[in-house]
C-alpha cells in the first residue's frame, strides 16, 4: 500500500491477519528497505496482527527525501502511524531501524506496547575510515557493509544477495548519498539512554552471536538502560532476518505472548 506523509508518497508492504488483534510495524537498517523483512513475515505466517514493513523517507518505493537523524525518523514514523490509522502498535527495528523504534517508543509511550531492538546497538558508532569510504566511496562501502552483515562462514551469496538489494536502494535516491547518510545518523545518536527511561513498552533484544557489526557486547549499556528487556541472542550475523528468520519470528511471538 502507498500513504501520504510530509507530501510524499510512502510505500508500506501490508500483510494482513485473518482476525486481527493489533499491528507490528518493521523498520528496516541502514540503506535498504521493506524486503529485509520478507523472510522474517514468511515465519511469522498469520501472528494474529497485521504486519506492516514501511521503506523510510528516500529508501526503496519511498519518496520525499532522507531524513538526516534518527530523531527526525521517529517523529516521521509517528506521521506514518497516523497516516495508517495506527493508533497502537508494536515496533521491531532492526541495526538504525532499532534506534528509530527506541525513540519512536519514547516520543510517544502511550502508542508503543511492544519493542524489540534487533542487532542493536548503543553508542552504534562506526569507524571513522568508513564513514570517510562511505562518502568518498559508496560503493566501496556497500561492499564492506554486505560482507561484514553475515558471518565469517556464510555462503558468499548470502552478502551477494543483500549487497544487490543495497545498490538498487542507494542508486534509487537521486537526493542523496544514502550509506553516508544513514551511517551519519547512527553514529550520531547520542539519545538512547535518556529515551530508553520514556519506554513503557515491554522490551525485548535479540542479538547475533557473531555479529561483525554490531557485536552483543555492544549492546550492553542498552541492556542496562532496559533492566526488565528480555535478550535473545540468536546464531546469527548482523543479517538475523535472512540467517535466522524462525528463530528471530519465534522471539518476536515470545515478547507479544508476554
Amino acid at each position: 500500500m502507498h500513504c501520504l506523509v510530509d507530501g510524499a508518497a510512502v510505500h508500506v508492504e501490508v500483510r494482513r491477519a485473518a482476525s486481527a488483534s493489533g499491528a507490528l510495524v518493521l523498520l528496516h537498517g541502514a540503506c535498504h528497505d521493506h524486503r529485509a523483512w520478507a523472510p522474517v513475515c514468511d515465519a511469522l505466517g498469520d501472528c494474529g496482527v497485521d504486519v506492516y514493513a514501511p521503506d523510510l523517507p528516500g529508501h526503496g518505493a519511498s519518496g520525499g527525501g532522507p531524513l538526516a537523524d534518527i530523531g527526525a525518523q521517529a517523529s516521521w514514523l509517528l506521521r506514518l502511524l497516523d497516516a495508517c490509522g495506527i493508533e497502537r502498535c508494536a515496533l521491531a527495528g532492526h541495526s538504525m531501524g532499532s534506534l528509530i523504534a527506541l525513540h519512536a517508543a519514547a516520543l510517544a509511550p502511550q502508542r508503543v506496547t511492544h519493542l524489540a531492538l534487533i542487532g542493536t546497538a548503543w553508542p552504534m558508532k562506526v569507524s571513522a575510515r568508513l564513514l570517510d569510504l562511505a562518502r568518498s566511496q559508496p560503493d566501496e562501502a556497500l561492499q564492506r557493509v554486505a560482507a561484514w552483515s553475515h558471518r565469517a562462514d556464510a555462503p558468499q551469496a548470502s552478502a551477494a544477495h543483500d549487497l544487490d538489494v543495497m545498490r538498487a536502494v542507494q542508486q534509487g535516491c537521486a537526493a542523496a548519498n544514502l550509506i553516508a547518510l544513514d551511517l551519519a545518523a547512527c553514529d550520531a545518536y547520542a539519545d538512547a539512554a535518556d529515551s530508553a527511561a520514556r519506554v513503557q513498552a515491554r522490551s525485548a533484544l535479540v542479538l547475533g552471536a557473531h555479529d561483525r557489526m554490531t557485536p552483543p557486547a555492544a549492546a550492553q549499556a542498552l541492556q542496562q538502560a532496559l533492566p526488565e528487556a528480555a535478550v535473545t541472542v540468536l546464531d546469527a550475523g548482523h543479517d538475523l532476518m535472512g540467517e535466522a528468520p524462525v528463530e528471530l519470528a519465534q522471539a518476536l511471538r515470545a515478547l507479544f505472548a508476554g
